[in-house]
């Protein structure tokens, strides 16, 4: 926002230079940030945050600065005494949606004469970076910058039924705003409208049906207060930033409605001839007073690391307007309604600091009694991270905001969360899962000439509940592609190929590393995943997450160039089944002996009920059961499959024996031919 310090100086008195009262502000939070000349009068070009729509005007700009330099506002007060006919008997105002408008002044004038605005108004236009355009709409635009309260002049003679009604628009209703567009209203946006049609679009633009042009003579002039939400919404679907929106998406302050109203009024009454109707159109359903917020002199001291007294930090405060006296111990402020940023007690020790001055406050470190730590979740995160690391893994970032085709490419569309503005069409939905974010990083990298890739993610995903609430939770996910191993004069690329075992060997890398037991992997179906190369994984009867290779469908839509591999686990039934304490085992003090057997099954019989029944049948001396090879062909017969199995024999107790060992072995291939129908070659 600029500011002119030659219109500053007509609401306050100060002595100061102006680099001083520049750099005064900065260090009370309004920065300066550039000081310009333009033809002879000083421009200060202020940064204004978010949540201080007061001091989007000269008034605001003065108040903030009047402690600052020991001096008071000097607040502009109209003096207007009306004639004629009662503005009530000249306008009817209704406000039919009073969530989104607070309050609505009407003033009448009427015989105005349209004209040039004098020079020294042109000139602090000119200065704030607007453009003179006629006395009327130069006025609206003058006490905007003034006292920062949007105001609007309608044609009188062109509003039908003498009536302002304010609501929602209908459903297919457009106005043509001043800037000569038609604009499309949608049901949630808020209009000012006559009896037949919007006249202007509620705090953002006005409608070309009812503006000021040479042939006016009577004048409606509004002064409203609308939600900032509303507006805020309304402005960005239409793509229309005006300086009304701007101050009403930041806070307007409702108390200023009608004095805005009746200081425009005077200005058209002294600069346009106008004749000023007698009174004005008040409607206020929701009325705004000032809250009262408490605070602690002792909590002040501490969050700020000072030492002042109770009566000190009230002298601040009420330097700003901010009502305050001593109760008790206590601060007791009755913040104005012009501070709609202060609600809690923090927001008065940031007034308190700003008094005291940002730079004036010493440099320490926090006092605290006890060291940082990170959270139970934030260590195993860690833990979690640098295990899927020592497997290769490249840990990757990817975006919440995903394209909602995402979902349905992962046959999770039921779940997905859109949002409400996306900021693309790309990005118009929250991520169900980790995974397809992770291929979308495959794609990429392969389309630059890196196929061999295993990165790994740990983020949050978001998703729709049954009963229509919204859910997030943290996820584990992985995908791998092409070789995990940079190919040499020893050992071949294809060594370390990714395919469905690599991805569960790392799986179960970082489970045994976790210490977690009883680990199954069972066939499953899910539309990310192969048919016939997909496992959920299973802790005892606890399903913690799914792996195996991309589907072919999913593999072709994304054209990925090399055959991919994936798994996503769920981040908090991984921690708990997680022991706190890992079990030590020692050193085994006996020598193993190893057997070797070829056992025949069928097709249908898994792997996994093999090794399972060799270890109940084994008496517990067998320690460790391996695959070494798997053979078809016709010497076994069609439809079955040759496994040649590894048994590692051991007891905690003794040396075995062959003869010990042999008899075990007879029991367990009797347990396998009993079970799953096995013969031995």
């Amino acid at each position: 926002m600029k500011v002119s310090t030659k219109w500053l100086k007509d609401y306050l008195d100060y002595d100061c230079s102006l680099g001083e009262l520049a750099r005064k502000l900065t260090m009370a939070g309004l920065e300066v940030e550039e000081i310009k000349e333009i033809e002879g009068d000083t421009i200060f070009d202020v940064k204004v945050t978010p949540n201080r729509g007061d001091w989007l005007s000269i008034v605001g700009v003065a108040r903030e600065a009047a402690p600052l330099v020991g001096s008071r506002l000097k607040m502009p007060s109209p003096q207007v005494d009306g004639s004629g006919p009662a503005a009530a008997d000249l306008i009817d105002i209704s406000i039919d949606d009073p969530d989104l408008c607070g309050r609505y002044v009407g003033v009448m004038i009427r015989n105005v004469e349209i004209k040039e605005s004098p020079e020294w108004m042109k000139e602090r236009l000119t200065a704030a970076g607007m453009r003179p355009i006629n006395n009327i709409v130069d006025i609206t635009n003058y006490v905007m910058l003034e006292l920062g309260q949007p105001l609007h002049a309608f044609d009188y003679s062109l509003l039908r039924g003498s009536r302002i009604i304010v609501r929602r628009a209908k459903p297919g209703e457009s106005i043509v705003s001043l800037d000569d567009v038609e604009r499309k209203l949608e049901p949630d946006m808020l209009v000012i409208a006559d009896i037949e049609r919007p006249v202007a679009i509620a705090g953002v633009m006005g409608g070309s049906d009812s503006e000021i042009s040479s042939q006016t003579k009577d004048i409606l002039l509004e002064s409203a207060n609308f939600t900032s939400t509303s507006i805020r919404r309304t402005s960005k679907r239409l793509g229309m930033v005006t300086e009304s929106s701007y101050r009403f998406e930041r806070g307007v302050d409702p108390s200023i409605t009608a004095i805005a109203a009746m200081r425009a009024a005077e200005l058209m009454r002294d600069l346009a001839g106008g004749e000023v109707a007698r009174g004005l159109v008040d409607v206020r359903p929701r009325p705004v007073e000032p809250w009262i917020v408490e605070t602690r002199p002792a909590r002040v001291n501490a969050v700020l690391g000072t030492d002042l007294d109770a009566g000190v930090m009230a002298d601040y405060l009420n330097g700003w307007e901010i009502e305050t006296s001593i109760s008790d111990g206590k601060l007791i402020s009755k913040v104005p309604t012009f501070r709609q940023d202060i609600t809690r007690e923090i927001d008065i020790v940031e007034e308190v600091g700003r008094g005291y001055g940002y730079e004036n406050l010493a440099c320490t470190l926090p006092r605290t009694q006890q060291q940082g730590k990170d959270s139970p979740e934030g260590l195993f995160r860690e833990r979690v991270r640098r295990i899927l690391m020592s497997c290769g893994g490249q840990e990757v970032l990817t975006h919440s905001m995903v394209d909602s085709k995402l979902a349905e490419l992962a046959g999770r569309s039921e779940l997905v969360l859109n949002v409400r503005n996306p900021l693309s069409e790309d990005l118009d939905s929250m991520r169900v899962a980790l995974i397809p974010g992770l291929l979308l990083v495959l794609q990429r990298n392969q389309a630059y000439g890196t196929v061999n890739a295993n990165i790994f993610e740990i983020g949050k995903i978001y998703f729709s509940k049954a009963d229509g609430g919204m859910g997030e939770k943290l996820s584990v996910a992985g995908a791998m592609a092409g070789s995990l191993w940079k190919s040499n004069w020893s050992l071949s690329a294809d060594a370390l190929k990714v395919d469905f075992f690599l991805c569960k060997g790392v799986v179960e890398s970082l489970l045994d590393s976790l210490g977690i037991s009883s680990v199954r992997f069972v066939e499953t179906s899910d539309p990310l995943l192969h048919p016939t190369r997909a496992a959920k994984i299973l802790v005892g009867e606890t399903e913690i997450g799914f792996m195996g290779e991309v589907s072919p469908d999913v593999h072709e839509k994304l054209d990925l160039r090399e055959r991919a591999c994936v798994y996503e686990l769920d981040f908090c039934a991984l921690m708990k089944s997680t022991p706190d304490v890992l079990r030590y085992n020692p050193l085994p003090r006996y020598p193993a002996l190893y057997r070797h057997i070829a056992v025949v099954v069928s097709d249908e019989v898994k792997y996994e009920s093999v090794a399972g029944v060799i270890k109940r049948s084994g008496e517990g001396m067998i320690e460790d059961v391996d695959l070494l090879d798997v053979y078809r062909g016709e010497q076994i017969g069609a439809g079955k499959s040759s496994l040649t199995i590894s048994m590692v024999f051991r007891s905690p107790d003794k040396t075995l024996k062959d003869e010990e060992v042999n008899s075990v072995l007879d029991k367990v291939k009797e347990a396998l031919g009993a079970e799953v129908g096995a013969s031995f070659r």
